[in-house]
């Protein structure tokens, strides 16, 4: 069940598509020259092609696979054709399209490369590598989450189930079970403290409770729906309590407009002393108002007295919760000066002494967090990998592994002690 990506010289279909993004490059000159005569604006026009197609062809011939950004920059590429189309005419545009579009998208490709070698360069000497990759789930992972005894792994999916992995043997996971019941992305999953009890949130308001004594043959113990999409769960402790982090839409009218869309994000905090019967307690307002907010994760400390929250604005938020009726905020971790166009963050995590504090993000890092006093964290390191955006993070119960997922429907093991 597991695999490690592939390393080495290019391959042999990476040598084709080599071979092709230059034919494409030197036809796409040719018909240009022939369909519109060689004048200046030809010549300079057919020369930025031919560079952008060489430039696409080099980076394929090293650089990793494509990643999602490079779909953005193919939008791009559908107006540089249009206007081929205006100057020079249709077969112009059509002879332009493999060169520009496998170009651009290499310029692309070489970007990312160059962003995940400056992450491993500047990497901490001594950070750990990745122990293993699961490959289980048919689209992107959502949610990690390790059980008590550390024995068990559950992870969520897009594909709408968990799996729930032995990892007795981190360098050997096996699947135990696939738990299927949601009618959306599973985004958040947590074990309670006793082991007993998995929670599953959807994107569809549902977070389901199942009973995982025997991981081989894992049954339903409950269910509720929350406000809105539940991206994230967490129990506390003692167990009684179970936070949800969800994204609500309402609706506002403002200077005369009316029907515009926002989001409220909040934590809930439900009472699962029985599980058949759950109830709300509390209800901790994180943001209001906000076009784009989506709720991201939410966490206890070990100790039940801090409460991590993140949601989309790109910031992680300590709340102390001693009194969940009356929770004060203590601290915002930034993880970028820059709100525009710093990474947004998407998972959180408690090292199980409560000291450490983990945070996933899109610029494929986990960044460690000091947290022993809670009013002043402070980032202790971060660890670059070889995967996507890190979608989740979960430490083992011992404190020597942390597990992180990605859209590349992998997942990451870390040996941080």
């Amino acid at each position: 069940m597991t695999a490690s990506r592939p390393r080495g010289g290019p391959s042999a279909i990476r040598r084709v598509a080599v071979v092709i993004v230059v034919l494409a490059a030197v036809g796409t000159a040719v018909l240009v020259a022939v369909d519109s005569g060689v004048d200046s604006e030809a010549f300079l026009f057919t020369a930025f092609m031919a560079a952008v197609g060489f430039a696409g062809a080099a980076v394929l011939g090293r650089g990793p696979d494509i990643t999602r950004e490079a779909a953005l920059a193919l939008g791009v590429c559908a107006a540089v054709v249009y206007d081929a189309a205006v100057l020079f005419g249709a077969a112009g545009a059509v002879a332009s399209i493999a060169a520009i579009t496998v170009g651009v998208a290499g310029l692309v490709i070489d970007g990312n490369a160059r962003a995940r070698r400056l992450a491993d360069a500047t990497r901490i000497p001594g950070a750990p590598g990745p122990t293993a990759a699961l490959l289980g789930h048919s689209r992107a992972v959502h949610g990690v989450g390790f059980s008590p005894d550390g024995r068990l792994l559950a992870t969520g999916s897009a594909d709408k189930t968990a799996i729930l992995w032995d990892v007795t043997d981190p360098a050997h996971p096996a699947r135990a079970a696939t738990l299927a019941g949601h009618r959306g992305a599973v985004h958040g999953l947590g074990f309670s403290p006793d082991g007993r009890l998995l929670a599953t949130g959807s994107a569809r308001k549902t977070v389901i409770l199942w009973d995982v004594t025997d991981p081989a043959h894992p049954a339903r113990a409950g269910a509720f729906t929350d406000r809105g999409a539940v991206r994230a769960v967490g129990f506390s402790p003692g167990g009684r309590l179970l936070a949800t982090s969800s994204a609500e839409r309402e609706y506002s009218s403002t200077g005369g407009m009316s029907g515009i869309s926002l989001f409220h994000v909040a934590v809930i905090l439900w009472d699962v002393a029985a599980p058949a019967h759950p109830a709300p307690a509390a209800t901790l307002t994180h943001s209001r108002g906000n076009l784009w907010a989506f709720a991201c994760a939410v966490v206890f400390s070990p100790d039940g007295r801090l409460l991590a929250a993140v949601s989309s604005d790109q910031a992680v938020t300590l709340w102390d919760v001693t009194d969940p009726g009356r929770p004060a905020e203590t601290a915002t971790l930034a993880i970028s000066s820059h709100y525009w166009l710093g990474p947004s963050v998407h998972a959180v995590a408690f090292s199980p002494d409560g000291r450490l504090l983990a945070t996933g993000s899109d610029d494929q890092t986990v960044i460690l967090w000091d947290v022993s006093d809670s009013a002043r964290p402070a980032r202790a390191t971060t660890l670059a990998g070889q995967g996507g955006a890190v979608h989740t993070v979960a430490f083992s119960p011992d404190g020597r592994l942390l597990a992180a997922g990605s859209p590349d429907k992998t997942v990451q093991l870390w040996r941080v002690r």
